[in-house]
């Protein structure tokens, strides 16, 4: 029961999740992508220490390093993303997004030894072909974006697996997982100031900056509902499901976000993206079925 109420808490925020897509794209035409995250991020930080404020006292060397090294991946992963925004399309940024799923059991492999689940894998083989499926990636040739964008899921996959391990042990300390919340935003704004000094000293980049409303919109859209509401569900309750189930279950991003735009009218679904759609449920679904009939 605890692993279903986890992986419908993750599903919830995989929603939240795939509205940044059109919020982030529009407005990285007004905000260069390091200002954009050190803003998303500043604003997370200082919502979440007012929030958790009493929690912050539990901080001590473990939580510090852990909270530290989970914040530099988080943040590194959206950095790369928000940079690989603005030189690919949102397709294929969402297509190269979702095979994160695929590096986690490799991660895993080296880093704990597991050995990977025959209906993970085969999970991970419908993932794939659905959202290539889904998102029909324009087959253009590899961009500096797209490197960038894989980067960024290998980096995501690596922090799916560590949050997993890190918060399991913290499982009934509430305040410490609060904790780590805050100290992951600390040092994803950290990291992207040092993106924006290297760009300020070296004269590469851009660091424009224009406050216009959709530009507020999304910061404080990406802050509050992608950012403290996520990463706080994902903290308390990815310990209950696997990595694997929970990389799963976030590449449902892209599906996620063409529904939302299908539902405010902006996108309309071809019988291609219906159909990939339909293999993405079916990898959710399929394996709570096998486990169903073998009694897990």
């Amino acid at each position: 029961m605890q692993r279903h109420r986890a992986e419908l808490a993750l599903t919830l925020i995989t929603v939240l999740w795939a509205g940044t897509f059109v919020v982030i794209k529009s407005a990285l035409t007004e905000v260069a992508p390091s200002v954009f995250v050190a803003l998303r991020f500043g604003l997370a930080l200082l919502v979440g220490a007012m929030i958790w404020r009493r929690s912050l006292a539990s901080i001590d060397r473990t939580t510090l390093r852990r909270g530290s090294i989970l914040g530099l991946l988080f943040g590194a992963g959206f950095l790369l993303q928000t940079f690989g925004l603005t030189e690919t399309s949102a397709s294929t940024s969402a297509f190269i997004t979702g095979t994160m799923v695929a590096f986690v059991p490799l991660v895993q492999r080296i880093t704990h030894g597991t050995r990977l689940r025959g209906t993970h894998a085969a999970s991970i083989v419908m993932i794939l072909l659905g959202l290539y499926l889904f998102t029909s990636p324009e087959l253009l040739g590899v961009r500096f974006g797209d490197v960038q964008t894989v980067i960024s899921a290998i980096i995501w996959a690596v922090y799916l697996v560590y949050i997993d391990t890190w918060t399991s042990d913290i499982r009934h300390d509430t305040h410490k997982q609060n904790a780590l919340v805050v100290l992951q935003f600390a040092a994803a704004v950290a990291l992207a100031l040092v993106s924006m000094l290297i760009f300020s000293l070296t004269g590469h980049g851009s660091l424009q900056m224009t406050l216009s409303s959709s530009v507020v919109l999304a910061i404080v859209y990406c802050a509050i509902f992608a950012s403290v509401i996520p990463t706080f569900v994902q903290t308390r309750f990815q310990q209950y499901t696997h990595p694997v189930r929970a990389g799963i279950i976030f590449a449902m991003e892209p599906l996620a976000a063409s529904v939302i735009a299908v539902a405010i009218g902006a996108e309309t679904l071809s019988m291609r993206q219906m159909l990939g759609g339909g293999v993405l449920i079916a990898a959710i679904i399929v394996p709570d079925i096998i486990a169903m009939r073998r009694g897990d």
